[in-house]
């Protein structure tokens, strides 16, 4: 029988350590002091980073290790035969995960509004419209664009918010309209604090990087904030890529604001001519000491030029310093051939030292990466490189599971392959993986969550959910959904699982 969440909460109290040693290893390490800016003098201090230490999910993939995994919610058997219920009329598409916390789902939508819905009945509980979404024509008339670049229409918000439970604030990042003007020398992005208790905006505030709609530098409508926001010791960072079709004068950024709304924007500029993206799904992944990692795509230089850090993994200080950069030997080819490391963002190994990336493919099959947190060894050294996607590449967010304890542990990681969800068991100590199952149905491409003893991916193409074994990817639940957005990760929590559309959200009831 589900449990409520005050259930939960005293289940979780005085034996929280001891029940979940094994099954938050990925939390546990993304919860360890973090380290300061300086490598020679670090000072310790603790890392604010949500968590899901009561089965919610406040960030994307439930931890700033971006580990994808729900450690607290009971077993899943099976789910309602059709949707629970369906909020399919709400101001824009979903792109994000749906958040959960406190039986609250919370979504927003390229309407650039944000709901906040009973988990359980899918009744919307209140709305903040944050400001005006973006047109495509608009964005199309900006020097170096033009009509047939990107996809969404609206833009408003894309990347997956963030909750600090500690103040009860939910923050997000927009794509706006200015008040009173409607072409592109007035558009800009915003990020927005609003209250969970008051259900009002608190602040809001310009976190464009600096120099925009600059032809030598970038245009602010050639960006776009597609990666979920990732809280930090009382800041919030968003990164930025380009729109679909690497239109125009853009380069990666991620920024940094104070979760006051004070203060100056920080930021770091990949320093590429223009491209090299930061548009992973599952926004900033902070290692165990407190760093951030970021990968990008592909880079403006090509064979014969000066690396420009696209197809990397970049490594940086919470000031957003950078402390390392590592890249495959043949970024230049993946950058001429438009094959992005960058279409999947690192995640934590968990209970090592090691991230794992995977992106689009070269050819025919996508590589994957593991090299060591803290010691990015430049270009085409340290890590290991083996197969992934028989076909196709990894597009969205990786999750994280440690299946069974002791000796007979086996550590895995869930790749969204372009033709279903592909389980890779991880070799810590030789410091390499094998693939070892694939769906054996459908083609599960969306962005795994690993939740209820099982492994759970949408196919964002054909509109459907699937459940799988962690073990050997036998799906054992298929449901038909509402179209659904590019990369689309479910969020699981209160007995739900809740699923983002083009529509709203809609969501199943859990068995056990």
């Amino acid at each position: 029988m589900w449990q409520t969440k005050s259930s939960r909460r005293a289940r979780v109290g005085a034996s929280c350590a001891a029940a979940l040693i094994g099954a938050v290893a990925a939390t546990a390490l993304a919860m360890l002091p973090a380290r300061a800016t300086s490598r020679a003098h670090r000072a310790p201090r603790e890392a604010q980073i949500a968590s899901p230490l009561l089965g919610d999910l406040l960030t994307f993939g439930y931890d700033n290790a971006r580990s994808g995994d729900d450690p607290v919610d009971p077993r899943i058997a099976g789910l309602s035969s059709a949707p629970a219920w369906n909020d399919d009329a709400l101001d824009g598409v979903v792109y994000g995960e749906p958040l959960i916390y406190d039986a609250r789902a919370y979504v927003a939508t390229e309407g650039d509004s944000v709901y906040a819905i009973a988990a359980r009945t899918g009744k919307v509980l209140w709305r903040v419209h944050v400001g005006t979404p973006v047109s495509r024509s608009i964005i199309g008339s900006t020097p170096t664009l033009s009509a047939s670049c990107g996809l969404i229409d609206p833009l408003g918000v894309t990347g997956t918010p963030v909750i600090d439970p500690t103040t009860n604030e939910l923050f997000v990042a927009e794509e706006t309209q200015l008040p009173g003007a409607k072409n592109w020398q007035h558009v800009r992005h915003w990020m927005v604090a609003i209250s969970l208790s008051t259900h009002r905006e608190l602040w809001h505030r310009d976190i464009d990087p600096p120099h925009g709609n600059n032809g030598a530098s970038y245009y602010i409508p050639a960006e776009m904030q597609r990666p979920a926001l990732t809280l930090l010791d009382g800041r919030i960072y968003a990164s930025f890529g380009g729109l679909y079709g690497d239109c125009g004068q853009y380069h990666g950024f991620i920024v940094g604001v104070a979760q006051s709304g004070s203060g100056a924007v920080q930021s770091y500029e990949v320093p590429s001519r223009r491209q090299a993206a930061i548009w992973e799904t599952n926004g900033a992944l902070v290692s165990p000491q407190g760093d951030l990692y970021v990968s990008t795509g592909n880079g403006s230089s090509g064979k014969g030029q000066s690396f420009d850090e696209g197809d990397a993994v970049v490594e940086l200080s919470p000031s957003l310093h950078r402390l390392g950069v590592w890249a495959p030997a043949n970024w230049a080819q993946l950058s001429q051939s438009d094959a992005d490391l960058g279409s999947g963002g690192p995640i934590q190994v968990p209970g090592t030292s090691l991230l794992f990336v995977a992106g689009k493919p070269l050819s025919n099959a996508s590589v994957g990466y593991l090299m060591a947190e803290g010691h990015l060894e430049g270009v085409g050294r340290g890590a290991y490189a083996g197969s992934v996607c028989a076909n196709g590449g990894a597009y969205g967010a990786d999750a994280s599971d440690v299946l069974g304890t002791g000796s007979g542990a086996r550590t895995m990681i869930y790749v969204p392959c372009e033709n279903g969800t592909v389980a890779l068991e991880i070799h810590a100590s030789s410091m390499r993986f094998d693939r070892v199952w694939s769906a054996s149905t459908g083609s599960p491409n969306g962005s795994p969550v690993v939740a209820g003893g099982a492994v759970w991916a949408l196919n964002w193409s054909s509109g459907h959910l699937y459940g799988m074994s962690p073990t050997t990817g036998r799906v054992f639940v298929q449901r038909s959904t509402e179209p659904l957005p590019h990369f689309a990760a479910p969020g699981i929590g209160d007995g739900m699982v809740v699923v983002p559309t083009t529509t709203g959200v809609e969501a199943f009831r859990a068995l056990s």
